[in-house]
């Protein structure tokens, strides 16, 4: 990059104010709910400012917005974010140590672009930042900001999630249209520098090492990493680059969603600055995204000589024609250490038995040929992980493992649940088999579960399997954890898999205690808000068609409407005393019953014949659908059909249990059909006693204190736990129930891909979190229920809808997605009034919203 460019990079990159003194900052906002918002009119060395509105109040022009908030673990409100009508963006984590934490690195706002080999638009200006607090201080504080970068114009929507000790969170929806024709420098984009999306704007001097002013230590981050399109790490120490020079060489595409400016140790010229981290939403389908950086020569501490940036490589980076738009969504993080989302969750306990770090036995075995396939290390997500490159062929149930040998065998008596860190490969989606091996007196005994058509999964995450999970392979044999002498990870292609060439990976292969954890005292409550809440119930009636019934998913091409979803929706508009909206899905469900009195799966909401659009029928939608009606009924809902709709299907579900009262041995319907038969009124109290019976003596897993998936079945859910939870605290077993919920929380908890959120899975794996499941949990109390609840607040949309799940995965028997729908809206509502169950003391639901007369 000739001088003459760096200069102007660097003028642009200059980020003032890190030895600016104090400003006469006056504070727009100071309820005493732990958040505090400043506006700066001017900085000392920057130019330009916004106009800010507070709720709808001018506040005037500023140059920068500060925003603190009330720590975690300390009384203090610390500085945690920073935005400045330049367009960057510092966050801090929310700790509040002594001394201070420093801000370090910045984010950029995007774009940034070169329109010719000498002219680079860089950060926007910012002329209008309109700040909404209602959902303050349990949700997120929005911020909506509107500027210019060269010929763009540019809007930002920003959601600040109340932050943590250990870390704090931006979400950005980044709009972008051009006013004029664009053509962007191919040399430029050549080098990935041509359309950058965002960028981090750090400082790297010296590790340990003197820069002017006197300062030591003068850096503020000191490494970067990504995951390639290659599925491996690529990290670079910024010590071992001579400036000038790009950091990347050669560049390849993010294979995961994240680009990290790392701060690996804990000191800086300015004290212990954070880790940042930019972690888009998911990566585009159509394009790939580029991880690029600059590092120039200085000795200024206070010139911000290292960037970062994520490049469009699609044909933004080309051309531009006016009143052309796209956008971008994404999360800025910073927190202290590295981040390492298992750990910082501290999902990191119990006995790690391979770690690949040292010595170990690990081989590929094949299956005959064609399959050909070999082991090797690579570099995983933050240390060494093992590789299995294969080609399984054509073939049926061809196969390839990575196996580890353990000699003396491991005893791993202590333990009852495997896991293990894994990614997979996004053009290989085959099939996982997960193994112990014993040893014996003639060989060896096989222990091992399979995963349909999960291998496709392509980010680091991981695998949870109870050791009962783990059926023999010879039968008469008892799995013993005392004598482990090998794992091994298989790949096969199975019915619907796509066999071929792959890759798998694996790490930190542990085994933890479940049984033996702790199980909380008492149930979890939530702080409610309104306005979420409200504006859940509002986006739910948006979706309601003329036939009464609600589109479950927003962007599906049909009208369909699930029906476990509209009893969802029902006792949504109950609660929330929607009474047209609740009369006229209750019109629509009496219309759309079989005469026999079931329902089907799903219809078409848009045809007033109400046709069936899947046309099976299950259990457990049906024992919702009876359900919601008998809480319509008991609030004073009066449709002349609910009563029969409601008797009709109690009785259809009756006819569906066998002798011991159980759902054809499926934990989840089971509950359900209690739910509905002890509601369902006195005339079905017997068969509700049989469900309860089911339930305790043989779905009831009492050693591990949780609910199996059916009287033989031992794979994780996490609806039997939470409905399961709903269904013992209204029997008055609370120990029972919080171990039930115990259990998810240990076994099912995992981060999001970017590790900018958390949540549950809906079955182990975990595979992907599921808000869904979440808000069960939630609503029913489990531990860390407030702490979940910021976690699905922190997705809603504006207009109040949630999504489906941060990740998209479809495989293993597991669908989650980034639609928004019906049902994680419905459950969020519900997780913010503590329903839809009946629960003590009083076993009715309240606040009940009667229908006035």
């Amino acid at each position: 990059m000739p001088l003459s460019h760096l200069l102007l990079f660097f003028a642009l990159l200059y980020l003032p104010t890190r030895s600016a003194t104090p400003l006469d900052c006056p504070k727009i906002y100071d309820p005493g709910n732990g958040w505090v918002i400043e506006v700066c009119p001017t900085d000392p060395q920057a130019t330009g400012t916004m106009g800010v509105w507070l709720d709808g109040t001018y506040h005037g022009q500023a140059a920068r917005l500060q925003i603190y908030h009330q720590s975690q673990g300390d009384a203090g409100i610390p500085q945690i974010a920073v935005l400045y009508a330049s367009g960057y963006v510092r966050l801090k984590q929310n700790a509040d140590p002594d001394p201070p934490i420093p801000f370090g690195s910045s984010f950029v706002l995007g774009p940034a672009y070169w329109s010719d080999s000498s002219t680079y638009h860089h950060n926007p200006q910012l002329d209008r930042l309109a700040i909404d607090t209602t959902r303050l201080p349990d949700g997120s504080l929005s911020m909506r900001a509107e500027g210019v970068v060269g010929s763009f114009d540019v809007a930002y929507d920003l959601k600040l999630p109340p932050p943590r000790d250990r870390q704090t969170r931006l979400h950005v929806i980044q709009t972008f249209t051009a006013t004029a024709a664009v053509t962007i420098d191919p040399v430029r984009r050549a080098q990935f520098e041509g359309f950058k999306l965002v960028q981090v704007s750090s400082m790297f001097i010296s590790e340990e090492g003197p820069c002017d002013g006197g300062y030591t230590a003068c850096h503020d981050s000191n490494g970067a990493r990504f995951i390639g399109s290659d599925l491996e790490r690529h990290q670079v120490a910024l010590a071992a680059v001579t400036p000038p020079t790009f950091l990347f060489s050669p560049a390849l595409p993010l294979g995961s969603t994240w680009l990290d400016a790392l701060h690996t140790d804990d000191i800086s010229w300015q004290g212990n600055t954070p880790n940042v981290r930019i972690a888009l939403d998911i990566l585009p389908q159509n394009r790939t995204v580029t991880p690029q950086g600059w590092i120039a020569a200085t000795t200024d501490p206070n010139d911000d000589n290292v960037s970062l940036w994520l490049h469009d490589d699609g044909p933004a980076s080309q051309a531009w024609a006016a009143g052309q738009s796209s956008q971008v969504t994404y999360w800025l993080l910073a927190q202290d250490d590295p981040p390492e989302p298992w750990a910082d969750l501290g999902l990191r306990c119990g006995l790690t038995f391979l770690d690949v770090e040292g010595d170990y036995d690990c081989f590929a075995v094949l299956d005959a040929p064609p399959v050909s396939g070999s082991v090797a290390p690579i570099a995983g997500y933050t240390d060494t992980a093992l590789q299995l490159d294969y080609d399984l062929g054509d073939e049926l149930y061809n196969w390839a493992q990575i196996r580890c040998n353990f000699d003396p065998p491991l005893d791993l008596s202590a333990y009852d649940h495997l896991r293990f860190d894994w990614r997979g490969d996004p053009a290989a989606a085959n099939s996982l088999e997960v193994g112990l091996i014993n040893p014996s007196a003639t060989g060896e005994h096989i222990f091992a579960r399979g995963f349909n058509h999960a291998t496709h999964r392509d980010w680091w995450g991981r695998l949870v399997i109870p050791f009962a999970f783990l059926p023999p392979w010879e039968q008469g044999t008892t799995f013993d954890p005392g004598r482990i002498s090998a794992f091994f990870l298989s790949v096969v292609r199975d019915e619907n898999d796509d066999g071929g060439a792959g890759r798998l990976a694996i790490d930190n292969v542990n085994a933890f205690n479940v049984a033996s954890r702790s199980v909380p005292l008492t149930f979890e409550t939530v702080a409610a808000n309104t306005t979420a809440s409200a504006a859940a119930a509002g986006w739910l009636a948006s979706q309601q068609r003329p036939t009464g019934l609600l589109k479950s998913w927003e962007p599906e091409p049909i009208c369909t409407a699930h029906t476990y979803d509209q009893a969802l929706a029902l006792l949504v508009f109950i609660q929330a005393g929607m009474w047209m909206e609740a009369d006229t899905l209750v019109d629509g469900l009496v219309e759309a019953q079989h005469p026999d009195g079931f329902w089907y799966k799903s219809y078409d909401c848009d045809d007033a014949g109400y046709p069936c659009v899947h046309c099976d029928d299950w259990e457990g939608d049906v024992a919702w659908a009876v359900y919601a009606l008998s809480r319509y009924l008991a609030a004073g809902g009066s449709h002349p059909g609910a009563r029969v709709a409601l008797e009709d299907g109690a009785a259809w579900l009756a006819t569906r249990l066998d002798g011991d009262g159980c759902l054809d041995d499926h934990t989840e319907g089971t509950l359900d059909i209690w739910w509905a038969l002890q509601a369902a009124g006195p005339v079905h109290a017997a068969g509700a006693e049989a469900v309860k019976a089911c339930l305790l003596t043989q779905i009831w897993d009492e050693e591990m204190g949780r609910f199996k998936g059916g009287r033989d079945w031992w794979q994780p859910y996490l609806d039997n736990q939470t409905w399961g939870a709903a269904f013992l605290r209204a029997i008055g077993e609370e120990q029972k129930a919080r171990r039930a919920l115990s259990y998810a929380w240990q076994v099912l908890r995992l981060p999001a891909q970017g590790g900018q959120l958390y949540g549950l899975d809906g079955q182990g794996g975990p595979w992907s979190a599921w808000n869904e499941g979440i808000g069960q949990y939630v609503a029913v109390g489990g531990a860390g229920a407030a702490d979940l609840l910021l976690e699905l607040l922190a997705q809603q949309r504006a207009d109040g809808a949630m999504p489906g799940s941060p990740g998209e995965f479809s495989g293993a028997g597991v669908w989650t997605t980034r639609w928004h729908g019906v049902a994680p809206t419905a459950w969020l509502y519900h997780a913010l009034h503590a329903g839809p169950f009946l629960l003590p003391p009083h076993g009715i639901y309240l606040p009940l919203a009667l229908k006035a007369d």
